[in-house]
């Protein structure tokens, strides 16, 4: 898993506002199967704690292929948010 630097001082700035200490990647059932879920939740016992680009990151016991995940900030005419990067996504 990655976080850009741009994402990673977007991230900071939002963990700072909500006053959580990290993100947490979870499964969540989507039109096409598994889904990703990004949350400030608090870690559950059994998850996985890393730290990428200096940011906690807990992730889902159950969730398998994280490598290839990468959160960034896009910009478009509309404005600016943070995208999740080989989640896959068919709706």
């Amino acid at each position: 898993m990655q976080i850009t630097d741009q994402a990673k001082q977007t991230l900071l700035d939002i963990l700072k506002e909500q006053g959580a200490e990290g993100i947490r990647l979870s499964s969540i059932a989507g039109c096409c199967g598994p889904q990703i879920a990004v949350s400030m939740d608090e870690p559950e016992p059994s998850d996985n704690i890393q730290t990428v680009n200096g940011i906690r990151v807990a992730i889902d016991s159950d969730m398998t292929a994280t490598q290839q995940l990468t959160i960034d900030l896009e910009k478009t005419p509309e404005g600016e948010g943070l995208v999740l990067i080989g989640a896959g996504n068919c709706c």
